[in-house]
């Protein structure tokens, strides 16, 4: 991300510019306000694109090593061994391809529902000076850091998922798309996991079939 687009902290909390930007009531100015929840949400939907990039990679290696590994079982176990390879297989098989697909409907609530995000996060923010010192921390490390990897921008969202736990009811399309950028990366892991089993599996599978 260019420089010129860098959230420099000090623009919008600066301790000695506080009595100029603050509104007659001691709530955070508007302009302000706006422009913090517009750059934290285009930090969330910057880290959706990616993600869902990288659950479609994972959801294709899945479905090969799934069908690869069912194949290969099926031609290289006896008749008992069978049947129970297909129903372990298909067991495996659904939690990996299944925790993919969880990820990727998650992710696609997020861009359903980010007409709201802006408005949830500026009433989330307003008046909470905590809240306001975790969205600016968590806009500011993934913009530093927007070449790094899904896995670890993601991490970069805890923090405000702790935050808007209490208060899913008002603001709940924030909620989710927290909640689906912080567990992306388990389900991304379980179903990566489950697909490299099926490949070693499938390995030894051939190794049998050549014998």
């Amino acid at each position: 991300m260019a420089d010129d687009d860098y959230l420099d902290p000090d623009e919008i909390i600066d301790p000695d510019d506080r009595a100029h930007r603050r509104a007659g009531d001691g709530s955070f100015g508007f302009d302000d306000l706006d422009d913090l929840a517009r750059r934290a949400v285009d930090t969330v939907l910057h880290l959706v694109r990616r993600a869902n990039a990288l659950a479609g990679a994972v959801l294709l290696f899945a479905v090969i090593a799934g069908v690869g590994g069912f194949l290969l079982g099926v031609a290289a176990l006896s008749e008992g061994m069978q049947t129970v390879w297909i129903v372990l297989c298909g067991f495996f098989a659904i939690v990996a391809i299944g925790s993919v697909l969880l990820a990727m409907w998650r992710l696609r609530s997020v861009r359903t529902g980010a007409d709201h995000l802006v408005s949830e996060v500026k009433s989330l923010i307003g008046g909470n000076s905590e809240h306001e010192r975790v969205v600016i921390q968590t806009v500011q490390t993934n913009e530093a850091s927007s070449d790094s990897g899904v896995v670890e921008l993601s991490r970069g969202f805890f923090d405000m998922r702790s935050m808007v736990s209490g208060r899913v009811g008002d603001v709940k399309h924030l909620a989710s798309a927290i909640t689906a950028v912080t567990t992306f990366p388990g389900l991304v892991a379980l179903a990566t996991l489950i697909s490299f089993v099926f490949l070693g599996l499938s390995l030894i599978f051939l190794i049998a079939l050549a014998l």
